[in-house]
């Protein structure tokens, strides 16, 4: 396992003149500033610049003009140290003798370059011809960071331009994760391109069956063949053509009772709400008379059970409107394949009356033989597309077998997934989270309220631990988390976030919180609390002193 502690971070404005050192320590460290006015003291532009000057694009806000920045930041992994220089596109890497070890203003160059200190590129499938290729730096670290701006969920919004992957969301964690390598995106590629083949097989065969169908009605059905071969070709399309429209009958039944079977549940339910819904209007009507629908007594106040009955009113309707829209979709669905089924029962009869045509006297010997060596050409190339159907359907089979392993990994992954997530939901009491959102890492959840930076801060937990079990040789990166309580949160609820970030805390990853009024007494850990505290004036993070210490730095590393 590698480790990636970050140290020291150097912010510069030339053009003023000043500038800004922050050292960090391995184990915790808490930015923070004073309870009562310690807002606007430069804390998210900290937090944000650590993984900006490593190669992500994080959001600042306009006060904060990042083009006209300098950054630098020392870090090390396993004990290794290096620095790394950022001036807008600029980047360039130093070792802890502060020698050069490359210098690039090119994103995929940076993260190409950074693999080979990390041991580590996540790698996706670009847009165009779906070649594994080396993301830009961000994805390396879209588990690490969370901006104070977007503690919402279980979207990764933290840095900028991260949508030149479409749906990168799953394959991106399932890489953090260890489930998905070059193999798999291989084996993916390989598997569209056998799907797209057996499509184009598919056309072909009911093409090429098309014209067969028409050389044999234009010899009215007299038909011989002198080739053993073809005539067991012939045979046994036969007997596929009408085992396929069998077993299509037999599907199209099975699929219409299934769906009526919800239709009749779901309309029995909706009927249950609305008898439901006309007995909580009829008690909020003996509410507006002061009068308890429960034991018929006389009530003075009424408000709070006339909200709860709003309330459950509201449910109600929210769930009827729902299971309405459920009726109307599988109504479409059974109108759909009811349709399918007539057609094929129509197939089926034509078929039927196609076995029974009677051979009409042929006139034109000449013309039927031509027609008989056009039938017998197409028999041999329906056979031969038939193999090589075969042969596709055999590689993908052997496609499939070789993902299972993959699928295996990603249910484990999936089970301990919910686990955490359930555990943590429990604790926090997140009753307005469904459970089934926890089942799989592809859905997506968020609370309400005061709740959403709970929520979003146990989903980036979970999906550290996640790594640092099913993926433990990856290197591990510094969990930064800004302002983690500086949301509408009580001050329990703000406590009990930071007590959960760091009983959570582990000496796998450096954990960098910012927060507002934090003292290091009130919490226990088994892992060492370093408290930051910025005593600066609003909106002057930087100072002239810090520009004096280090500008030799700076014009180093500048000048290399």
């Amino acid at each position: 396992m590698s480790k990636l502690v970050f140290h020291k971070l150097f912010l510069f404005s030339t053009s003023e003149k000043l500038a800004r050192c922050i050292t960090f320590n391995d184990g915790i460290n808490i930015v923070s500033s004073s309870q009562a006015n310690g807002t606007d003291r430069g804390k998210s532009v900290i937090m944000r610049s650590l993984y900006h000057t490593l190669g992500a694009d994080c959001q600042f806000d306009d006060i904060w003009d990042d083009k006209n920045k300098t950054y630098i930041l020392e870090f090390s992994i396993d004990s290794v140290e290096y620095f790394i220089y950022r001036c807008n596109r600029l980047f360039k890497l130093f070792d802890s003798e502060k020698s050069l070890l490359f210098t690039t203003v090119d994103r995929s160059e940076l993260a190409t370059n950074l693999k080979t200190y990390f041991n580590f590129a996540v790698e996706l499938p670009d847009r165009t011809n779906e070649k594994l290729e080396i993301t830009p730096a961000a994805y390396n670290y879209i588990l690490s960071f969370i901006d104070q701006d977007y503690y919402s969920g279980t979207q990764f919004s933290s840095f900028a331009n991260l949508a030149q992957y479409a749906n990168y969301k799953e394959n991106v964690l399932y890489y953090h994760f260890g489930a998905f390598d070059e193999l798999y995106f291989e084996l993916e590629k390989n598997l569209e391109m056998l799907k797209t083949q057996q499509n184009d097989l598919n056309q072909r065969m009911q093409f090429t069956d098309g014209l067969f169908s028409k050389t044999v009605d234009a010899i009215h059905g007299s038909t011989y063949t002198a080739n053993m071969d073809l005539l067991r070709i012939e045979v046994e399309k036969t007997k596929n053509e009408y085992a396929g429209i069998v077993d299509q009958l037999s599907s199209y039944k099975s699929k219409l009772i299934s769906l009526r079977n919800q239709k009749y549940e779901l309309e029995t339910t909706l009927s249950e709400l609305k008898e439901a819904l006309r007995n909580n209007e009829g008690d909020i009507a003996q509410l507006n008379e002061h009068i308890c629908p429960f034991c018929k007594s006389v009530i003075a106040d009424t408000m709070e059970l006339r909200a709860e009955k709003y309330n459950s009113t509201d449910d109600i309707v929210l769930m009827s409107n729902d299971i309405q829209q459920n009726i109307l979709d599988i109504t479409g669905k059974i109108s759909a394949i009811e349709t399918r089924y007539r057609e094929m029962l129509g197939v089926m009869s034509a078929y039927d009356e196609k076995l029974k045509i009677n051979t009409a006297q042929i006139d034109d010997v000449l013309k039927h033989r031509g027609y008989m060596e056009i039938r017998d050409s197409l028999l041999a190339e329906m056979g031969e597309i038939k193999e090589l159907l075969e042969g596709v359907q055999f590689q993908i089979k052997e496609v499939m077998k070789k993902r299972t392993e993959y699928e295996a990994k990603k249910k484990e992954i999936n089970d301990e997934y919910y686990k955490f997530l359930l555990a943590d939901k429990t604790a926090f009491g997140l009753s307005e989270i469904d459970d089934k959102r926890f089942v799989n890492i592809k859905n997506n959840f968020k609370a309400s309220g005061s709740n959403k930076p709970i929520a979003t801060v146990i989903w980036y937990m979970s999906l550290t631990k996640l790594k640092n079990k099913f993926n433990p040789s990856a290197i591990r990166f510094p969990l930064v988390f800004d302002s983690p309580n500086n949301a509408e949160m009580d001050d329990e609820k703000k406590r009990e976030v930071l007590s959960y970030l760091i009983r959570n805390a582990t000496d796998k990853n450096q954990m960098i919180i910012s927060a507002i009024g934090f003292s290091p007494a009130d919490f226990e850990s088994v892992v060492g609390i370093t408290t930051i505290p910025l005593t600066n004036e609003k909106y002057h993070l930087l100072c002239a002193e810090d520009f004096e210490l280090y500008k030799q730095l700076l014009l180093e590393f500048c000048n290399s």
